[in-house]
């Protein structure tokens, strides 16, 4: 029974009231002069205040969790930390430049009988993005509208939405491929429905690759070379997401040969005590500085968004809902709410730790319930049949302002991005009209 339990608040105020009628009931029993009067009126008097002083700090405690366990209160819980890696720069300012390979591909929209134009039919890049922060690696397509080469764009910044793959659906060109992203974008702005706007498509969590580890220097005393963290791992094959051997001690599951440091992300947050697994600084750290570094992209939270399909859609409404100093809306489709649920079969079973404080932290619901509400725009698309339609109400139910959430039902229960594909549109409207470049 933690100190926000509702049943130790009430327990607490049935004993506060059994407190104050005793001191009703007995202080004529107990009056009269003498030390012992004295002394039972005083305890009367003293278990009747502690009582109530005790239920007025629960309650305090219960709607604004200064306490959430009574570790927190005690102080008697314990963290070990290691420093698994230290910045070769001696602190000096790195150059996000040297993070991120850019390619062109032919993956974008094309006319009938004619060459691929960027001013007229925009383009799709692939990037090898490395993150410096997290300690990953992953390949990002990003596709430019025809606006953002065309001369009246020259000084503008269109928005940017971060697409995020997951389930069924987790690969590399899933947004492109069954999704469709780049053409029915082309569509949407051509139709007036939308603006034009940058997405950087993105795998889940599970397709996040661990950097090798930096070679060990050739002397005692020699130092790390300029080039130490700038690498980016190549082992993922174009457009396959296929992960191959990067070093002597890394294995092909992107683990370690010691188990401990490389592991493999399974859930979009932070693992702790893990190296290797910090996903969610990736997707809200390296990922938007990497963009920024290589597109002509808003600075300020208003230019961007986020969205998750399947396994990363609670990543899509999380990442909005924790870091709203860099999103300005987040959306969930097809995805589970409340805290991320962990894949099965992968090497890390519990991405909090064994700390519930964490998992807690990480439960959207329970922070819409405890916690104020942060100022972004929330959608939660989901299928009429599926099994989170009580939930998304639920969700949208709790969101206060300055918080706005909405639910999306379409019929039946699509389960890929191929059979999203039709609905697709209006969430990227939605996405549209509540991001603004610069």
């Amino acid at each position: 029974m933690e100190p926000t339990s509702a049943i130790l608040l009430i327990l607490t105020g049935l004993l506060a009231t059994a407190a104050f009628a005793a001191a009703m009931l007995l202080w004529p029993r107990f009056a009269g002069s003498g030390r012992r009067p004295v002394l039972r009126r005083a305890g009367l008097l003293l278990a009747s205040q502690a009582t109530l002083t005790a239920l007025i700090v629960l309650t305090a405690n219960k709607y604004f969790v200064f306490y959430a366990t009574w570790n927190d209160l005690l102080g008697d819980g314990t963290a070990k930390v290691q420093v698994k890696q230290v910045q070769s720069s001696h602190g000096a300012k790195a150059d996000p430049s040297g993070q991120v390979r850019r390619f062109s591909t032919g993956l974008g929209p094309s006319r009938a009988g004619h060459p691929q134009d960027p001013a007229k039919d925009g383009r799709v890049d692939r990037l090898e993005v490395h993150g410096p922060r997290s300690g990953l690696d992953s390949v990002v397509y990003v596709y430019l509208p025809p606006q953002y080469f065309q001369p009246e764009y020259a000084r503008k910044r269109l928005p940017v939405a971060m697409l995020l793959s997951g389930g069924p659906s987790d690969g590399p060109t899933a947004w492109i491929k069954q999704a469709h992203v780049p053409a029915e974008a082309a569509r949407e702005v051509a139709a007036g429905r939308s603006q034009p706007m940058v997405y950087a498509m993105v795998r889940s969590a599970h397709g996040l690759s661990p950097a090798p580890p930096a070679p060990a220097p050739s002397g005692p005393s020699a130092p790390p070379g300029p080039g130490a963290h700038r690498r980016v791992v190549k082992g993922m094959a174009a457009g396959l997401g296929k992960t191959v051997k990067a070093g002597e001690g890394k294995t092909r599951d992107g683990k370690t040969r010691d188990g401990k440091t490389g592991v493999r992300p399974s859930v979009c947050v932070d693992l702790p005590g893990r190296a290797g697994g910090q996903a969610e600084t990736f997707y809200t750290q390296d990922l938007p500085v990497a963009l920024l570094s290589t597109y002509r992209l808003p600075r300020v939270r208003q230019g961007w968004g986020v969205a998750g399909f399947g396994t990363s859609g609670q990543c899509g409404t999380r990442f909005a809902m924790l870091h709203s100093d860099r999103f300005a809306a987040g959306a969930s489709i097809d995805g589970a709410l409340g805290a991320p649920p962990t894949a099965p079969g992968t090497a890390q079973p519990d991405p909090y730790g064994g700390s519930s404080v964490y998992r807690q932290d990480n439960d959207l619901l329970w922070r819409l319930e405890h916690l104020p509400p942060p100022p972004v725009s929330l959608l939660i698309a989901t299928g009429r049949d599926g099994g989170e339609a009580a939930t998304a109400a639920r969700f949208a139910s709790l969101a206060k302002p300055p918080a706005r959430a909405e639910v999306s039902l379409v019929d039946g229960e699509p389960g890929t991005l191929g059979q999203w594909r039709g609905h697709l549109p209006s969430v990227l409207g939605w996405l549209s009209a509540r991001l603004r470049g610069e």
